[in-house]
């Protein structure tokens, strides 16, 4: 044995070796090599097909700061106006499919297959969190038109095809649809007069220019009707509105069960992202939507804020896409 080394006996070498390999294995087990971060570890995205300012817009804005503090982080929308929502739905499907990217679903999702070639196929490609609001369309007249009630323009409209004029806020929009929907249910055909946007239509029937106007409870409507200059015949809905409580409900008429037609909103994010994340997103939206705050200040712009499950929203979602596929079909309007 050489000198100033000292023997250390094959046992304690064992006992060691086992001692270190206890410590490491502990420590792998504390600090997982893959271990993924608690979600959401970062700010989220809310992808609009819509421009800012309208009352879509504001409704989702309100849902994006209520759901912040419950989940941490800063949600932040971006708007992508166009091509019937399919730009941001484009976007959304370029993102990966974490939970971090949020598609603002609305009416026009559900329209966009039969209006637009799309690159993805909403029912498959999209995953439903939950439902966040809805509203139903007003069939709206002039305060000096001659249709007292639905009743009158059914029967104008039969007397003289091709004479009753709608505006709507563009091909595809939920006007445009609803107003398809009502004159194949009532045998009736209306000349649709499109426009860009809400607005535009909605003054084109203040100033008489249209006879109809198929919309949704905006404040600007409700006050036009208070001011008598609009008049309006009947919600789309099987009971009466809240907002405007002295107008018939479509469902009070025995026109047929099929024209509740609702404008309505909800988040989708990419199939594929895992269901703990969606549970995560879903109970932040519904404990956002249960606040009295956001409750009032969505109720304020003439929507009804909801919520829902993952599994009712996807069921609602898929019989919309189906219904309205089928409607733009029937009345011959196809993709561009």
């Amino acid at each position: 044995m050489c000198a100033g080394v000292i023997p250390v006996s094959s046992h304690l070498i064992s006992r060691r070796s086992l001692i270190v390999s206890a410590a490491a294995a502990g420590g792998a087990m504390m600090f997982p090599r893959h271990a993924r971060a608690a979600f959401p570890d970062r700010p989220l995205r809310m992808l609009a097909g819509f421009a800012a300012g309208g009352t879509v817009d504001s409704v989702v804005r309100v849902l994006a700061n209520g759901m912040g503090p419950i989940l941490g982080q800063q949600v932040v929308i971006e708007n992508k106006p166009g091509g019937s929502g399919s730009i941001a739905g484009n976007a959304t499907m370029a993102a990966p499919a974490d939970g971090y990217t949020m598609l603002i679903g609305t009416f026009s999702a559900a329209v966009a297959p039969a209006l637009a070639k799309l690159s993805y196929d909403p029912t498959r490609d999209l995953t439903a969190v939950a439902q966040i609001a809805t509203v139903p369309l007003f069939i709206v007249t002039t305060g000096h038109s001659r249709f007292m009630s639905v009743a009158d323009v059914i029967a104008a409209a039969k007397a003289a095809p091709d004479t009753i004029t709608f505006a709507s806020a563009g091909a595809g929009s939920a006007g445009h649809m609803a107003a398809e929907l009502f004159a194949r249910q009532t045998g009736i055909k209306l000349i649709h007069v499109p426009f860009r946007g809400a607005a535009p239509a909605m003054q084109a029937l203040v100033a008489e220019q249209v006879q109809l106007l198929f919309d949704t409870p905006t404040t600007t409507l409700r006050e036009l009707v208070g001011q008598g200059k609009l008049r309006a015949l009947a919600a789309m809905s099987r009971k009466r509105e809240p907002v405007l409580p002295d107008v018939p409900a479509i469902g009070e008429m025995s026109l047929g069960g099929d024209l509740d037609v609702q404008a309505w909103q909800g988040v989708l994010v990419r199939t594929g992202t895992p269901k703990e994340v969606i549970a995560t997103l879903n109970k932040a939206i519904v404990e956002a939507m249960q606040q009295p705050d956001t409750r009032q200040r969505i109720a304020a712009v003439g929507v009804e804020p909801t919520s829902s499950s993952p599994e009712a929203f996807d069921a609602f979602f898929k019989a919309e896409v189906a219904r309205w596929t089928d409607v733009a079909r029937r009345a011959g309007i196809s993709a561009q």
